[in-house]
């Protein structure tokens, strides 16, 4: 009887089923706010996880049970699986189970997990094997893991990144949107992954030595924190765009993914310094004096076009790990590649998205108006910096042309705004419409909480937390489109100020400090009409066409207050429209003095809702004519010294102008503008972009039909068709005579 009490207890150890690893509160279960939440049904599929009492760990698998339930796309599945007979098994089977992850184990009460599918009750550890399965329509394989959304509150973050990517990239991972019971407690949405790993349906990689011994490849490996055995590069980080400045305290870090660092042992000999060659070979490609070379220096050694939709998926998401943590490269040995018809070079492929899209609150995260490449420039003290060969490629003409051009294709195709926000909101009506967001919400009470690292904008609800990703992106995009696309030439409507204009900053004459109330900087100075000093003063129309968009402005009237001036900290103003307006972008002329200035600006619409439209810089009103990047709205203009009423001796003084998107459903009724900085802020006029087909045809003087939207009787009316009061000056407008013909003027 005793000697098969000590069989039965070696074989329960063999199987990972020692009643010794039962479940503590001190485990995942005791985080949920709410372990009572109940599912009837749900659009998503249904995964059901047992580990069988034993307690899931981080450092090594455990055996356990999984059963996924879908029923299709479009169907309902059931949680009461009794109750409901007949459903759709995707897959019932042991698996290997662990926590993993780093920051998003670390720092999350809903964990992350990874799991290897078995063949049977044993796992691997003891001998047992592990089995390829196909899981929720994704191709075979027996590496999986479950991202679990924390503190993105959308939980779309990396599932958005994923299908954006797919058409671009060789390969990226394939996720499922599904929600998860643990030992038949609710813990909310997850998202069942695919990994970056060898697999044949993934990046394809077979071991080296497979072909006569070849070591020149498939290798895979990360940049990342070294947390795992690794391997420095030869080469320091920059800490310059131009490699003037090198941080040699700190390392670029390459993790072991494939093979992995415990799978070198029965490789052929010297395979790690092969793939750590390969990876010096890389390296040494772009500090070679032949580096850009067409047919040579790092072409030779990487696929371009692989790191061009690397660095857009990057920059376009503003993901602050990129470049320099989770960045997956892989490559084919020669023969291998020769196999596949393709080339032994080095690709690229996406992972962890979960703090991108404006969703942290540290190095720039949730900015809209930076490049993330510059990390090692902006904040040096980073220890996981990012690899000096980023910065050698866009010194290179070819390299930085050619991602233009990828941008342009991104745009024309599943990037453009219609189609880029369709995917937001058809992913988000997974989540809402089958009530998943809502059972989330109530399992884990992230609207309630305090504090979630690292999020910057804590969402009243799941609709507001869309909301903020679609408004961020929406302005991400137009930072790149600004920068990688060739100038747009827009047409806009200026848009007037009812009230919120606080100083009067030109002088229409002398002396200057009685025809102003405000300077533009803390030296006293002030710009002047055109009819004081025709060089370098602003135009006696008031109107103004910008150099960089050719976006249409109109100055308020000089000899009354026609800015918002915020000079200090926390300093806000609001600026109500005469009339609401819809807009799909709202374009701002402004300038600042004392350095650059940041503001935060809060739309305001007529139903009463409002929407942070985010924090924009302003650049300082100085810009000699060497630093002049063809970004600025208006130059070369001039000032004056409101005590001496002297004139500035050069005139390189600029405004400058950004844009704000709009929802074009609602009408904007005004906009309140705070100052995040304690240099001078100055906006000065405001214009809406208007409707593609609005005033086509129109010319000054011209005539047309009245627009379906407008005008049959005689009267002034906006750009937009909206009839005018009489009795103002309305700015530019559109006259319409008895005998129906119409005509652009500016009003005085």
């Amino acid at each position: 009887m005793k000697r098969n009490l000590i069989l039965l207890t070696l074989l329960l150890g063999l199987t990972g089923l020692l009643p010794a690893d039962a479940q503590r509160s001190d485990n995942y279960r005791g985080l949920l706010r709410d372990a009572t939440v109940r599912v009837e049904h749900t659009n998503l599929p249904i995964v059901f996880i047992n580990p069988g009492g034993r307690m899931i760990q981080r450092d090594r698998y455990i055996l356990a049970k999984m059963k996924i339930v879908h029923n299709g796309d479009g169907h309902l599945n059931y949680a009461d699986t009794v109750a409901h007979p007949g459903q759709h098994v995707d897959y019932e089977g042991w698996i290997a189970l662990k926590y993993r992850g780093n920051s998003s184990f670390s720092e999350s009460d809903k964990k992350p997990l990874a799991l290897r599918t078995l063949e049977s009750n044993v796992l691997p550890d003891y001998g047992g094997a592990k089995q390829k399965v196909a899981l929720l329509g994704m191709p075979k394989d027996n590496k999986w893991c479950f991202i679990a959304p924390w503190c993105d509150q959308t939980m779309l973050r990396d599932v958005l990144s994923m299908e954006l990517a797919r058409p671009w990239f060789r390969w990226v991972p394939r996720m499922r949107l599904c929600e998860v019971f643990i030992d038949g407690t609710y813990y909310g949405v997850y998202l069942l992954s695919e990994r970056v790993s060898k697999g044949k349906h993934r990046l394809g990689l077979d071991d080296p030595g497979t072909y006569e011994g070849d070591l020149t490849g498939d290798y895979h490996v990360a940049v990342d924190h070294g947390y795992d055995p690794y391997f420095a590069s030869r080469y320091k980080p920059w800490q310059s765009l131009d490699g003037s400045r090198v941080a040699q305290q700190y390392d670029i870090k390459y993790e072991y993914e494939d093979p992995a660092d415990e799978d070198f042992a029965t490789l052929p000999a010297y395979t790690r310094q092969a793939l750590q060659s390969e990876v010096n070979r890389m390296e040494a490609a772009f500090m070679a004096d032949d580096w850009q070379q067409p047919d040579g220096g790092y072409r030779k050694q990487i696929d371009v076009q692989s790191f061009i939709d690397y660095m857009l998926a990057t920059e376009l998401s503003m993901n602050i790990d990129g470049y320099r943590l989770s960045t997956h490269l892989y490559k084919y040995s020669q023969h291998h590649a020769e196999a596949l018809g393709t080339d032994s070079r080095w690709r690229t492929t996406l992972w962890d998205f979960n703090i991108a899209w404006g969703n942290a609150n540290y190095y720039d995260g949730q900015q809209t108006d930076r490049w993330q490449y510059e990390l090692n420039l902006n904040f040096p003290w980073d220890d996981c910096p990012v690899p000096f060969y980023w910065y050698r490629m866009l010194q290179d003409t070819a390299y930085t042309s050619a991602m233009k051009q990828r941008w342009q294709q991104y745009r024309q195709g599943n990037h453009s705004d219609v189609r880029l926000m369709h995917t937001i909101d058809s992913l988000a009506t997974l989540i809402t419409s089958g009530g998943a967001a809502q059972r989330n919400e109530q399992a884990w009470g992230i609207s309630d909480r305090s504090y979630i690292w690292p999020i910057p904008y804590y969402a009243e609800d799941y609709a507001d937390a869309v909301n903020y990703l679609k408004t961020w992106t929406r302005r991400r995009l137009q930072f790149l489109d600004k920068h990688l696309l060739p100038p747009r030439r827009v047409e806009t409507e200026p848009v007037e100020v009812a009230e919120g204009w606080n100083a009067d900053i030109v002088a229409e004459s002398l002396p200057a400090a009685t025809y102003t109330s405000a300077t533009v900087d803390g030296s006293d100075r002030a710009f002047y009409a055109a009819l004081l000093r025709s060089r370098g003063g602003l135009p006696a129309s008031r109107l103004i066409t910008t150099e960089n968009e050719h976006a249409t402005f109109l100055l308020a009237p000089y000899d009354q207050p026609g800015a918002l001036s915020l000079r200090s900290y926390g300093e806000q103003g609001t600026l109500r429209l005469v009339l609401p307006i819809a807009t799909h972008e709202l374009f701002v002329l402004a300038t600042s003095g004392n350095g650059q200035s940041t503001v935060n600006i809060r739309l305001n619409y007529a139903d009463g809702t409002t929407t942070d439209a985010g924090m924009y810089d302003i650049r300082d009103w100085s810009v000699p004519t060497a630093r002049l990047d063809g970004t600025e709205a208006v130059t070369a203009l001039g000032n004056i010294w409101r005590g001496s009423n002297s004139y500035s001796s050069d005139n390189h003084y600029c405004l400058f102008s950004f844009s704000v998107p709009v929802d074009a459903d609602r009408q904007l009724e005004s906009l309140t503008v705070s100052s995040a900085s304690t240099a001078y802020a100055a906006i000065m006029a405001l214009a809406a972009l208007k409707p593609a087909a609005d005033l086509a045809g129109i010319s000054s003087p011209a005539v047309r039909e009245a627009p379906s939207t407008g005008f049959s009787t005689p009267g002034i009316f906006s750009l937009s068709g909206t009839q005018l009061p009489a009795g103002r000056r309305p700015g530019l407008v559109i006259v319409r005579q008895a005998d129906g013909s119409v005509r652009k003027v500016v009003r005085r």
